[in-house]
């Protein structure tokens, strides 16, 4: 038993990294709302008119926190990008859609709090398992400001999983009881031909969620015109995948690069 917390402590201080050569300012524990959950950790980046990228953990909307997504937030800041890595409120006490209502919140805080620091006011979302299902619920609704989503491991149409014990607590209610709602709950019902682009990854041999989420996921996007990739994470599961997959984050900042000086440009 031992043993088991050890490699669990390990695999999440080893989290997969992309670091760059710029510096940052780190102000932890910034309070987004009145709930002891709604805190974040700021990353200000040396970068001039740098993007703001939100991080969203996993978790099954239930457990683990902000400081899982460290390492990533420290990716993006020293590849030129101001951070907010937030944890939210868990479910099955605050459900559905209360980690997106979160998210919300938590960038007009720091829209607010930071307006004058964030010269550029587009954003990007990045999650991971669950933390991936809120970021593209929030960036796939119409009326944001939101380019570009990376999504990592996540469970797209709910549909999928008609008994499941992850999901059903975070709806507050079973599958059967009202489908459309646990549709309604899935981002592949929001896609739209003008949501932002997206990058996805997952692992090829994740048995929590189906590799299959992602591809059927950018199967639609594509169909409808949005701007899409993927990239397969070979031979790891979903949290192997999380903590080892450095070539995944390499090519999720690579393409929030392009996809930010395009709309940059397109502004001009």
């Amino acid at each position: 038993m031992i043993l088991k917390y050890v490699l669990l402590a390990f695999l999440l201080t080893s989290c997969a990294s992309y670091k760059g050569k710029n510096s940052f300012k780190k102000q932890e524990n910034l309070s987004y709302g009145a709930h002891s959950r709604q805190v974040g950790d700021l990353y200000l980046t040396d970068a001039k008119e740098a993007p703001l990228i939100l991080t969203i953990h996993g978790g099954s909307w239930s457990n683990r926190s902000h400081h899982d997504m460290t390492n990533i937030a420290e990716s993006l800041a020293t590849n030129g990008y101001n951070v907010f890595n937030i944890s939210y409120r868990f479910a099955p006490q605050f459900k559905h859609p209360s980690p997106i209502e979160d998210l919300s919140l938590a960038i007009a805080f720091i829209k607010k709090s930071q307006g004058e620091k964030l010269k550029n006011k587009k954003i990007g979302l990045w999650g991971y398992s669950s933390g991936a299902h809120t970021a593209l619920m929030y960036g796939l609704k119409e009326e944001n400001s939101v380019v570009a989503i990376v999504a990592g491991g996540g469970p797209y149409d709910f549909t999928w999983w008609p008994n499941s014990p992850i999901v059903t607590p975070y709806m507050g209610y079973a599958r059967d009881e009202n489908i459309e709602g646990w549709l309604e709950a899935s981002p592949v019902s929001l896609l739209t031909k003008n949501s932002p682009s997206l990058f996805l990854y997952h692992g090829k041999e994740d048995e929590l969620v189906e590799h299959s989420q992602m591809t059927a996921l950018d199967a639609r996007a594509k169909l409808m015109g949005i701007d899409s990739e993927t990239h397969t994470v070979s031979f790891w599961g979903h949290a192997t995948t999380f903590v080892f997959s450095n070539e995944a984050i390499q090519k999720a900042i690579l393409f929030l690069n392009k996809r930010f000086k395009e709309q940059k440009e397109m502004s001009r």
